[in-house]
């Protein structure tokens, strides 16, 4: 039996720990399916990058099916274009194209407080979206009922629950999160209050001040604190708890070649995180942390709630947030024997909806009857699998280099097209009559002619 081929749109990079692990794990879930002989992730491209007729032919030749994310793809100012309306790049005319079957795979609704409304194309690309696929998961319920509403009622049902895979690290690296909490009081600590936030009405210096107070006063507890920066605009609140005098020992997990993994190692040794990231919440709660964070998305408040503690997402702007912080802290390591019980139950609940979802994908793309069983890489295959996301990220890199390049190039010749531009004269001259300038024989720089023939050779859009 051969496995079903799937062609994986993601986001390779070392800039964000979240996605830094996220579609590695999206990838994972497939292929350590049903005894690992059903899926096959065989081939990926950055789904920021424009998708054009070439690579649309070359999936309809070789795929049996698309796999879209996971991530908080629904949000249009990250990757802003008019083909789609959200950060998929592929336009309504490629997508009709497209004859493969689409698995949309633990996507979010990532539009902040108070950002304006998705724009068109998003209302018909989303539809055609939810027509050409299997499988449309969304990665809470919050986002489940904020995107239906943006389709017509006959397809609203199909938009489901499809927890972040990040959620049972667990499971998918078992080996990583199984190591019993070290015993004393730690809380890894993680925050961005950016300018999304900003123009909301939050105020960042106010909010991570609050924190840093709180953290201050737990240090002086006894508390351990480490901060863990998931990409680099979390560094600035590092920098105000050193301010407040707060010893937290960072380790960050963006920019680094072999985060992916690692990283699990670092989260599991706290049992209780304080962010302000999706996935600062999500990949720490896969590995048995209690995750509590700040209610500045609302993606921070659809997954506390769906955990069924919608009191672990605290709004900063709340009067008495500073000690109701503090006191939220005590009772999840009060309790934390308790809690740690009760969300190791949650995530064997997600990993079991996990499973399920994959083998009704499996089924609807015609694949033989199988249990909902998987079976984690071991090891020696993870890192086979982080030299495969190395490549990819470098190739994304180079591809984004060579484009650059091309424009530059294209701007060099239409720049030596046109010819130097005489000087104005001096207003008292006669202005007579300027000869037609001769078009310039200086060649466009040689950096730039190499670069743009193998951009041409490599790239395939």
């Amino acid at each position: 039996m051969n496995p079903l081929r799937l062609f994986h749109f993601d986001i390779p990079t070392y800039g964000n720990y979240g996605d830094t692990l996220l579609f590695e794990a999206v990838r994972q879930t497939f292929e350590g399916f049903g005894g690992r002989d059903r899926f096959d992730v065989y081939d990926t491209r950055p789904l920021r990058d424009a998708v054009g007729p070439r690579l649309v032919d070359m999936i309809n030749a070789e795929a049996d099916a698309v796999v879209v994310g996971g991530g908080g793809l629904f949000l249009s100012d990250t990757n802003p274009n008019r083909r789609s309306g959200w950060q998929w790049n592929i336009s309504v005319d490629q997508l009709r194209r497209l004859e493969k079957p689409l698995i949309v795979f633990a996507v979010g609704n990532n539009r902040f407080y108070g950002q304006p409304d998705f724009a068109d194309p998003f209302r018909e690309h989303l539809a055609l979206t939810v027509e050409k696929s299997v499988f449309f998961g969304l990665r809470n319920l919050g986002s489940v009922r904020t995107i239906r509403e943006y389709l017509p009622p006959s397809l609203r049902d199909r938009v489901v629950y499809q927890p972040c895979p990040t959620t049972i690290a667990s499971h998918l690296f078992p080996d990583l999160a199984d190591t019993p909490v070290a015993p004393g009081r730690t809380i890894a600590v993680q925050s961005i209050v950016g300018k999304r936030q900003l123009r909301a009405g939050f105020d960042a210096d106010a909010i991570y001040a609050a924190q840093a107070r709180v953290l201050a006063r737990l240090a002086g507890e006894g508390w351990d604190l480490r901060s863990v920066p998931f990409s680099r605009a979390d560094l600035r609140f590092g920098e105000v708890l050193a301010e407040h005098g707060v010893d937290a020992p960072e380790t960050r997990l963006f920019a680094v070649r072999d985060a992916m993994f690692r990283g699990l190692e670092v989260l599991r040794e706290s049992p209780t995180f304080l962010g302000t990231r999706g996935h600062a919440q999500m990949v720490p709660f896969g590995v048995g942390a209690v995750p509590v964070s700040l209610d500045v998305h609302p993606k921070t408040g659809y997954f506390a709630s769906d955990l069924g503690h919608p009191e672990w997402a605290l709004d900063p702007r709340d009067a008495g947030f500073e000690e109701t912080l503090y006191r939220t802290l005590h009772d999840v390591d009060d309790r934390a024997d308790e809690l740690r019980a009760e969300l190791a139950a949650t995530r064997e609940r997600l990993y079991r909806l996990t499973l399920d979802n994959v083998a009704g994908i499996h089924s609807a793309l015609g694949g033989a009857p199988a249990q909902p069983t998987h079976v984690a890489f071991t090891p020696p295959e993870r890192r086979l699998a982080l030299r495969a996301f190395r490549a990819a990220a470098d190739r994304s890199a180079s591809e984004g280099a060579l484009r650059g390049a091309r424009s530059e190039l294209a701007t060099a010749r239409a720049q030596a097209a046109v010819g130097p531009q005489p000087a104005p004269a001096p207003a008292t001259s006669v202005r007579r009559p300027a000869a037609p300038a001769a078009p310039s024989s200086e060649p466009a720089p040689t950096f730039l002619v190499r670069a743009t023939r193998k951009a041409r050779r490599t790239l395939v859009r």
